[in-house]
Protein backbone atom coordinates (compact mmCIF):
# COMPACT_ATOMS: atom_id res chain seq x y z
CA UNK A 1 0.00 0.00 0.00
CA UNK A 2 1.69 3.35 -1.29
CA UNK A 3 1.88 5.76 1.55
CA UNK A 4 0.22 9.06 1.59
CA UNK A 5 2.03 12.48 2.65
CA UNK A 6 0.87 14.35 5.36
CA UNK A 7 -0.78 17.81 4.74
CA UNK A 8 1.21 20.59 4.88
CA UNK A 9 -0.57 21.87 7.80
CA UNK A 10 0.76 18.98 9.99
CA UNK A 11 4.42 18.78 9.15
CA UNK A 12 6.90 19.99 11.86
CA UNK A 13 8.09 23.64 10.50
CA UNK A 14 11.95 23.32 10.63
CA UNK A 15 12.50 26.86 9.54
CA UNK A 16 10.43 28.74 12.02
CA UNK A 17 13.64 30.08 13.96
CA UNK A 18 15.65 30.56 10.78
CA UNK A 19 15.76 34.05 9.52
CA UNK A 20 17.41 33.05 6.13
CA UNK A 21 14.94 30.36 5.19
CA UNK A 22 12.09 33.15 6.19
CA UNK A 23 13.90 35.73 3.34
CA UNK A 24 14.38 33.40 0.89
CA UNK A 25 11.23 31.42 0.86
CA UNK A 26 9.26 35.54 0.75
CA UNK A 27 11.72 36.19 -1.92
CA UNK A 28 10.54 33.66 -3.93
CA UNK A 29 6.89 34.40 -3.53
CA UNK A 30 7.33 38.15 -4.19
CA UNK A 31 9.91 37.40 -7.62
CA UNK A 32 7.17 34.82 -8.53
CA UNK A 33 4.59 37.24 -8.35
CA UNK A 34 6.74 39.84 -9.95
CA UNK A 35 7.90 37.62 -12.59
CA UNK A 36 3.81 36.33 -13.45
CA UNK A 37 3.49 40.70 -13.88
CA UNK A 38 6.36 41.21 -16.34
CA UNK A 39 6.00 37.85 -18.32
CA UNK A 40 3.60 40.06 -21.10
CA UNK A 41 6.37 42.69 -21.30
CA UNK A 42 8.81 39.79 -21.88
CA UNK A 43 11.17 40.89 -18.81
CA UNK A 44 12.35 38.63 -16.11
CA UNK A 45 12.99 40.15 -12.76
CA UNK A 46 16.48 40.44 -13.46
CA UNK A 47 16.19 42.20 -17.17
CA UNK A 48 14.08 44.80 -15.61
CA UNK A 49 16.75 45.67 -12.55
CA UNK A 50 19.06 46.07 -15.31
CA UNK A 51 16.79 48.59 -16.98
CA UNK A 52 15.57 50.42 -13.55
CA UNK A 53 19.91 50.47 -12.54
CA UNK A 54 20.63 51.65 -16.15
CA UNK A 55 17.56 54.27 -16.26
CA UNK A 56 18.94 55.82 -12.96
CA UNK A 57 22.75 55.69 -13.64
CA UNK A 58 22.80 56.59 -17.63
CA UNK A 59 25.98 56.34 -19.18
CA UNK A 60 26.87 52.99 -16.35
CA UNK A 61 29.25 50.79 -18.00
CA UNK A 62 28.65 47.35 -17.71
CA UNK A 63 31.19 46.90 -15.20
CA UNK A 64 29.97 49.03 -13.04
CA UNK A 65 26.44 47.69 -13.59
CA UNK A 66 27.72 44.13 -12.56
CA UNK A 67 29.15 45.15 -9.79
CA UNK A 68 26.12 47.09 -8.33
CA UNK A 69 23.37 44.26 -8.68
CA UNK A 70 25.93 41.27 -8.63
CA UNK A 71 25.30 39.97 -11.96
CA UNK A 72 29.13 38.43 -13.58
CA UNK A 73 30.08 39.41 -16.77
CA UNK A 74 29.45 36.36 -18.59
CA UNK A 75 25.92 36.48 -17.47
CA UNK A 76 25.18 40.33 -18.46
CA UNK A 77 27.08 40.60 -21.88
CA UNK A 78 24.50 38.28 -23.18
CA UNK A 79 21.76 40.09 -20.81
CA UNK A 80 22.75 43.73 -22.39
CA UNK A 81 22.76 42.81 -25.69
CA UNK A 82 19.19 41.29 -25.99
CA UNK A 83 18.12 44.38 -24.28
CA UNK A 84 19.94 46.39 -27.18
CA UNK A 85 18.76 44.02 -29.82
CA UNK A 86 15.43 45.04 -28.56
CA UNK A 87 16.11 48.37 -28.83
CA UNK A 88 15.90 48.79 -24.98
CA UNK A 89 19.26 49.85 -24.08
CA UNK A 90 21.66 51.65 -26.31
CA UNK A 91 25.67 51.70 -25.77
CA UNK A 92 27.44 55.39 -26.18
CA UNK A 93 31.42 54.99 -26.58
CA UNK A 94 32.75 56.43 -23.47
CA UNK A 95 36.82 55.56 -24.02
CA UNK A 96 38.44 53.52 -26.24
CA UNK A 97 37.20 50.10 -24.44
CA UNK A 98 34.05 50.99 -22.50
CA UNK A 99 31.12 51.66 -23.52
CA UNK A 100 28.25 53.52 -21.48
CA UNK A 101 24.59 52.17 -21.26
CA UNK A 102 21.14 54.57 -21.54
CA UNK A 103 17.92 53.76 -22.27
CA UNK A 104 16.21 54.49 -25.43
CA UNK A 105 13.06 55.89 -25.59
CA UNK A 106 11.12 52.43 -26.05
CA UNK A 107 13.51 51.39 -22.63
CA UNK A 108 12.22 54.22 -21.10
CA UNK A 109 8.44 53.36 -21.89
CA UNK A 110 8.79 49.95 -20.86
CA UNK A 111 10.91 50.81 -17.56
CA UNK A 112 8.02 53.34 -16.65
CA UNK A 113 5.41 50.39 -17.65
CA UNK A 114 7.47 47.47 -15.89
CA UNK A 115 7.84 50.00 -12.79
CA UNK A 116 4.07 50.37 -12.57
CA UNK A 117 3.74 46.39 -12.10
CA UNK A 118 6.45 46.44 -9.36
CA UNK A 119 3.78 48.69 -7.77
CA UNK A 120 1.53 46.31 -7.98
CA UNK A 121 3.32 43.40 -6.50
CA UNK A 122 4.07 46.03 -3.72
CA UNK A 123 0.61 46.87 -2.86
CA UNK A 124 -0.18 43.56 -2.62
CA UNK A 125 2.72 42.88 -0.17
CA UNK A 126 1.74 46.03 1.62
CA UNK A 127 -1.93 45.08 1.84
CA UNK A 128 -0.99 42.49 4.14
CA UNK A 129 0.45 44.18 6.61
CA UNK A 130 -0.60 46.80 9.30
CA UNK A 131 0.76 50.56 8.92
CA UNK A 132 3.95 51.75 9.15
CA UNK A 133 5.19 47.79 8.35
CA UNK A 134 5.90 48.09 4.50
CA UNK A 135 8.69 51.27 5.81
CA UNK A 136 9.52 49.27 8.64
CA UNK A 137 10.29 46.72 6.52
CA UNK A 138 12.26 48.37 4.17
CA UNK A 139 14.47 50.26 5.64
CA UNK A 140 15.62 46.50 7.83
CA UNK A 141 16.00 45.18 4.06
CA UNK A 142 18.13 47.71 3.19
CA UNK A 143 20.12 47.72 6.81
CA UNK A 144 20.84 44.47 5.81
CA UNK A 145 21.52 44.49 2.66
CA UNK A 146 24.21 47.52 3.20
CA UNK A 147 25.80 45.91 5.39
CA UNK A 148 26.23 42.34 3.88
CA UNK A 149 28.04 44.84 0.91
CA UNK A 150 30.94 44.97 3.51
CA UNK A 151 31.09 41.40 4.19
CA UNK A 152 34.40 39.65 2.39
CA UNK A 153 32.44 36.52 2.02
CA UNK A 154 32.44 35.25 -1.57
CA UNK A 155 28.82 34.15 -2.30
CA UNK A 156 28.00 37.65 -1.51
CA UNK A 157 30.12 38.79 -4.75
CA UNK A 158 27.50 37.24 -7.26
CA UNK A 159 24.08 37.85 -5.23
CA UNK A 160 21.57 39.88 -5.78
CA UNK A 161 21.54 40.85 -2.11
CA UNK A 162 24.64 43.63 -3.09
Amino acid sequence: MKSVPAPASALNDPFSDLLTFHLRRASLIVAADLGERLVDLSLTVTSLSVLLMVEANAGVTQTELGRALGIKRANLAPLTATLAARDLIQRDPTDGRSHGLRLTDTGLRLADLARRRVRETEALLSNRMAAGEPEALAALLVSLRTSMRDEPHAALETSPLR
